[in-house]
Order: structure tokens, then sequence, then C-alpha cells
């Protein structure tokens, strides 16, 4: 056995095989979505520009475009849009700035008014919230304004209407500043997480009072961040559409937007040369915020992030404690609670009125929504293309901020500045731009999902990509270096090192995409249609048509999905930190 073991004769040995290349690598499927991202965002711009220069227009469109942009109801909109989002924007911004600086700088801080400022007003769809102030202060039968009314009456004060009225330029005035006051929050909130408080401290220490430091040092220090939120008001004011449709129209009180989409969605044919010639000022007005904004960061004399850390022990505002926290906490109940408490007292009732009685309550309205199958389909597409935009946008946004981070040069650079355009135009721009682009040939996508979603993506990738380079950032880069260090391919390292570690972050960008996409009111009402409905849509139409109990109870039903949705977002969110 030993010698036929001997002479077996070996096999030959198999030659190794140089490992195939896949045809795609991680980062060319990067650079592929990249791609994508841009061509979405500049080919639609590209063309509307183009429109407004007269280049590929025929001269009937041209003159009909400069006509509407010379006539004097134009100016008439634009003042009164100045107006509307200069005064509540100047309101905004104050609010914004005291109630980030008690909650970040004083022993009045609540802590969880960080996290639920900005996210309040966005869980009510801003035309929901609209009609829920209606509700409570109309003149006439406005709730709030029967109990003041009843009241008044009990000491010999008799009313017939009144005293609300939120038809007016004072209650549109209002309704602009509730809705802008969070954006400044948030932008103004995180410039002071990052700011220096040693020359608070400083003046402090000389014998300055609390508000004296706020005045001259902590406000101009914050220049940057007062900057930025300047352009955000502006940009979201003049995006807004739902507000002065609900509140401004009744009053009297035409502005660009509601205008706008009138001319695209509400004209047939559609008017898109009278809503580019309505698009120039509104993109003149941003133009002008963003020069602002670049003077005033440009100009110095702010303070900078040093090496030391940020956090210092909370002022003591003494008697003014409480008064600030309920100052606050008031906020949120203006934001949220009064008008969805608006909401629901309408949606039981079988058609509004001033007379509130609670043996008349039903639930009606909320059976009538799943039977009318406009209302049911509208809140079935709004949900699944916000499933689907969010996470197309937050993975879009992930692989961009791997091109981005992983190569720094002024291409990437110069990409990454293209991404970010929509967050510096308002969605009345994007949406017209859309229509401009896709609805006619080549592409013919008026009236379909695709124009929808593709939307949707565009109008929010810059909030991805801001989630997800944060994220990145917080993995640092030697995790990725040792992974790469110890042999494993990009794809590998994304999937088994990155991702995994920037899931928190990615979950709550996708949570908050979620709330903007279903919440959206502008791009719907100009893109969607009665074969696609979606929530935005169906809530115009049921205003339109005088259905009030019944958009009650489909604003309260979106306010709770989107809650429940975000809510339970946040907290696997939490448990996938305590895992890792």
């Amino acid at each position: 056995m030993s010698t036929t073991l001997l002479d077996r004769t070996p096999e030959p040995e198999l030659e190794s095989t140089p490992r195939k290349k896949p045809l795609l690598t991680f980062r060319g499927v990067c650079w592929i979505v990249m791609a994508i991202v841009v061509f979405l965002i500049l080919y639609p711009l590209v063309r509307t520009t183009l429109g407004m220069l007269g280049i590929g227009t025929d001269a009937a469109q041209l003159g009909q475009m400069w006509a509407t942009f010379w006539q004097r109801s134009t100016l008439t909109m634009t003042v009164n849009t100045v107006l509307a989002v200069g005064i509540a924007g100047i309101g905004a911004l104050a609010a914004g700035a005291l109630f980030a600086w008690a909650n970040e700088r004083t022993d009045a801080r609540l802590g969880f008014a960080a996290r639920s400022l900005p996210l309040i007003p966005m869980f009510i769809p801003s035309i929901a919230a609209a009609v829920g102030w209606v509700f409570l202060a109309s003149s006439n039968a406005g709730l709030l304004n029967v109990l003041i009314r009843n009241v008044l009456g009990t000491v010999g004060i008799e009313m017939t209407e009144g005293p609300l009225n939120i038809h007016s330029w004072p209650g549109l005035i209002f309704a602009y500043f509730l809705f802008l006051t969070p954006y400044a929050y948030l932008t103004i909130s995180s410039g002071l997480q990052s700011l220096d408080p040693a020359l608070e401290e400083a003046s402090r220490s000389s014998g300055a009072s609390a508000f004296t430091t706020f005045r001259r040092v902590t406000l101009p220090s914050l220049r940057p961040s007062l900057a930025a939120s300047v352009l955000l008001i502006a940009t979201m004011g003049f995006a807004l559409f739902s507000i002065p449709l609900v509140i401004g129209t009744p009053a009297g009180i035409d502005v660009l937007p509601v205008e706008i989409v009138h001319m695209v969605a509400h004209e047939y044919p559609s008017n898109k040369a009278g809503a580019l010639g309505l698009s120039i000022v509104v993109v003149a007005v941003v133009i002008l915020c963003w020069m602002l904004q670049r003077r005033l960061v440009r100009s110095g004399g702010h303070a900078t992030i040093s090496g030391r850390g940020a956090r210092s022990a909370a002022l003591q505002l003494g008697r003014w404690r409480w008064p600030v926290r309920i100052a606050m906490l008031g906020f949120m109940a203006l934001t949220a609670a009064l008008p969805l408490l608006g909401l629901v007292a309408v949606s039981l009732q079988s058609y509004w009125t001033a007379n509130f009685s609670f043996s008349s309550l039903t639930l009606s309205n909320y059976e009538s929504l799943f039977d009318n199958e406009l209302v049911w389909g509208g809140l079935q597409n709004s949900v699944v293309l916000a499933a689907i935009g969010a996470t197309a946008a937050i993975v879009a946004g992930a692989l961009i901020t791997m091109v981005v981070e992983s190569r720094r040069s002024k291409v990437t650079q110069t990409l990454d500045g293209i991404v970010k355009i929509p967050a510096t135009l308002t969605h009345i721009i994007i949406a017209v731009a859309f229509v401009v682009a896709f609805a006619g040939a080549p592409f013919y996508l008026v009236g379909t999902y695709a124009i929808l979603m593709l939307a949707y993506v565009v109008l929010y990738i810059p909030q991805a990509t801001f989630y997800s380079s944060a994220a990145y950032h917080q993995v640092g880069r030697q995790l990725t270096e040792a992974s790469a260090t110890s042999g494993a391919a990009a794809w590998t390292t994304f999937r088994r090192v990155l991702l995994p570690l920037m899931a928190p972050g990615l979950i709550a960008g996708w949570s908050l995409l979620f709330v903007l996409i279903t919440g959206d009111i502008t791009a719907s009402s100009m893109l969607a249609g009665t074969h696609t409905p979606v929530v935005g849509f169906v809530i115009l139409d049921l205003w339109t048509s005088g259905t009030y109990p019944r958009l009650a109870a489909l604003g309260v039903l979106m306010t709770v999905v989107a809650s429940i949705v975000v809510l339970t977002v946040m907290w696997l969110r939490d448990k996938l930190r305590l895992v890792l």
C-alpha cells in the first residue's frame, strides 16, 4: 500500500486565477447617484432660467411673462408678501433668539424644548394648522371667540362678533410668526451650542445685566447664525402657500405664492409664463437676502468656536425663570396644542358651528375618510410616497456624503454646493421648475407619481445630506482607515462599519423627511392631480368645497400618523444607540 502511495502521480496544482474586478465599484455607485441628483437639480433650474431669459420660449409666452411681471397687481402682491414675511420674520427672529438663549444659557432651560420646539409645528401640516386657527379665531364662528364672548356676557359686555379675527392683517402676520419661529430657533440654538461662552461670562463679571449681555455680546457674536436665520426665514416665508391661502385670501390679502400656484394648478391651460413672471420677483428677494447674509458674515465682528468647551454654568434668572418657561410652553401650545384642539373640536361635529355641544359629537367624519376614495387614496399615497421619498433621499444623501468626504477637491465641493441649492430656493421655484422641465416633452410626467417623487427628493436632499454628513463626522476617520488597512473593500467598510454607526443620525433624518413630505402642500398642489392625489391636494379640495368637518378629521388623522411614525422611529433610534 505504501508503494502505491509513493508511486501515485500527484495531481497538477490548479493555477490561481486573478480575481475579476466588479464592473461597478462602490465608489462608482456613489458617483452615479451624485450625477443623477445633480441632473435633477440643475436641469429644471437651467430650463426655467433660460425660459426667463427668453431662450427657447416663443415671443407670445415671453411677452406674457414680462407683462405679468410689470402688472400693478404684481407690485401689490409683492408688497403684501414682503410686509407679511418681513414683520412676522422680525418677530420670529427675536422670539427664536430669546427662546434659544433661554434654553441654552439660563436655568429656565427645558431639556425637551431643544428637541421638541423645531419639530412641533411639523407634526401638523401647515394647512391643517391654519384651518385649526380659522376654527378657533374666525370672527363669527370661532370657538375661542364664542368662549370669550360668553365670558364677557357674564359681566354685561355683549358682542355679536370678534373680538379675534384671524382673517385680517394681524391674524395673517400672527400665523406667519408661529410658522417661522421654530426655524429661527433651530438655527440660533445650533450657533449657541457651538459658541464659546467666555465673552458672556466676562460681560456678566464686569457687572452687565443678563439682558445687556444678551443684547450687546451674545447677539453680535451670533452674527453668522442670525444671517442664516434671515435667509431661512425669507426662503420659507416666500414659499409658504397654505397659510396665506386659508387666512389671507378671505381677508382680501393677495400674496405671490398663492397666485403662482393658482396660475400653475388652477388655470387651464396652465399659465406657466405668468408663473415664471411672478417667480422672478421671488428669486430676486431670495437673492437679496442671500447677499445680505454674505455681507453680514464677511463683515466680521462675530465670535468663533475656540478649543475650550462651550458649556458654562447656567445663568440664574431668579424671578424671571418661570415666566420665561411659561413663555416657551405657551409658544408650544400656540403652535400645536390650540390648532389641534380646534381641529378635533370641529372634526367631531356634523357641521362647523360655534354652538359646541357634547351631546352632538360624532365620529362620522372619521368614518367617511375611509369611505371616500379620493381622501383614502390621498392618505395612502402620501404615507407611501413619504416613506419611499425619505428613504431615497437619505440613502442618496449618505452616498453623496461618501463622495464629498472621501476626497476633498474643488470638483466635489462644487457638486456638494449644487446639491445644497434647493435649500436656498423656495418650494415655489422648485415646483415651477419641475412643471416647466418635466410636464411636457420629452418626459410628459405631469400628474404622475414619478414627478411627485422626484420633486420630493430634490426638495429635501439638502436636509438629507446635512444629517448624513453630521452622522459621518460623528464616526470619525480612524475606524474607516482601520477597516481599509485591514483589506476591507469600500463597500464592506460602508456596510459593516460606517452604516451601523451612522444609523442613529440617518434614522433621525429619515423621520424629519417623512414628516416634511407628508405635510408638503406647495409642491403637491402644483404637481398632484385627481388621479394621483396626496394629502396636500385633498386638503385643498376639501377646503375649496367647504367640507370643513371632514377636513378637520383628515388634519387630525395626519397629525396622529406623523406623530406615531416619528416617535416610533426616534424610539428605535435611541434603542439602536444603546445597542451600539
